[in-house]
């Protein structure tokens, strides 16, 4: 196969999500950001002077009729993930997209059927695989330091109160966002609980809107506890509201993660407290004094630089967009759970990767 030397690329969409992409591959020297699509004017012309970028538009229709441009960036809001991603392919190019992949399992394999006959690649970003923790973690299970993982426990949160009572924001709208807190972390987590586990079987779920007063959002706190066919399983406490007793003065959000094997335990977390951040991973065995692996001193792993390797070398990506499709669907069968109040089935799709 010939590939291309380097790629010119193409960002939908200007805001805090992606400040932070554009920033990482300002890192990549065989990238160029072309141009950048965002309907708010002035949002655009400040991102646009900021990262150097020499094309802006209001419009992503015009951003995907440029023949230059290779990859699309695609960091919207949820609702717009499927048309953007499929008007992407259509127009020929590369796609990059923020998860979710999309809101419902349908969107996700429409998604998949469009790259597949467009034949161009499709990734999804889950930032959360090029993080210290699970990279540390998949090298130490992989070595076979904590024997078979037999169980796991995810605890996510963040400070989302602000935005969820925003009454023109989009965060934890049940039709924009998909649903609240499950959607949104729960979709991080779960992928990690894939990659980690395999195939996820069952899962049971509750949830509730508990804090934000707005009637349009999805459950800001919950939980559910995912069964494998490995036989291992793994529960998920998740909120959009906790980070607020992390936080002194302007924001916190955070993971703790255990995972427990036959041999072994590993402990590791990430904490953003006021825009300073702190990872951490702990390797307990029996006999052992407890490792402390040392973070780098770097900003976390992105998962931008391994997907244009992909493109560009041929190297495998941290996941497959059918990785990003199956953790929709553990989400999926959360919130089923959480309507029924029965164990529901995962319809997992086979093709993933677990690394």
């Amino acid at each position: 196969m010939n590939r291309p030397a380097s790629l010119t690329i193409g960002l939908i969409g200007a805001g805090d999500i992606a400040s932070r992409h554009a920033e990482e591959l300002r890192d990549e020297r065989r990238v160029r950001i072309a141009a950048v699509a965002e309907p708010h004017a002035g949002r655009r012309a400040e991102f646009a002077s900021r990262f150097e970028i020499p094309r802006q538009t209001g419009e992503y229709r015009e951003l995907l009729s440029e023949p230059a441009i290779d990859l699309v960036l695609i960091l919207t809001p949820h609702h717009l993930h499927l048309p953007m991603v499929l008007d992407s392919l259509k127009a020929g190019k590369h796609v990059i997209c923020e998860k979710p992949m999309g809101r419902t399992l349908a969107e996700c394999d429409a998604m998949l059927a469009a790259a597949a006959s467009s034949g161009k690649k499709l990734f999804i970003t889950h930032n959360l695989r090029g993080d210290f923790f699970y990279r540390t973690a998949r090298r130490r299970i992989d070595s076979g330091a904590v024997g078979r993982l037999l169980l796991g426990s995810f605890r996510w949160f963040t400070d989302e109160i602000a935005r969820l009572e925003d009454p023109g924001h989009w965060k934890g709208t049940v039709d924009r966002s998909g649903g609240g807190v499950f959607i949104d972390g729960g979709c991080h987590v779960a992928d990690l609980g894939n990659a980690f586990f395999g195939r996820a079987r069952k899962v049971a779920a509750a949830g509730k809107r508990l804090v934000a007063s707005r009637d349009d959002r999805g459950e800001d706190n919950g939980g559910f506890i995912v069964h494998y066919d490995s036989g291992a399983t793994a529960t998920f406490a998740l909120s959009f509201t906790a980070g607020k007793g992390f936080r002194a003065s302007r924001f916190a959000a955070g993971m703790n993660v255990d995972l427990f094997g036959t041999e072994g335990h590993l402990e590791g977390a990430y904490l953003l407290r006021d825009e300073v951040l702190r990872r951490w991973c702990i390797e307990r065995r029996p006999g052992v004094e407890p490792i402390h692996h040392p973070p780098p001193e770097s900003s976390p792993h992105s998962n931008d630089g391994d997907f244009v390797r992909a493109l560009l070398d041929g190297a495998p990506p941290p996941l497959t967009a059918v990785d990003a499709r199956n953790a929709v669907a553990v989400v999926e069968a959360a919130y089923r759970s959480m309507r029924t109040g029965r164990i529901e089935d995962v319809d997992w799709r086979d093709g993933s990767t677990d690394r």
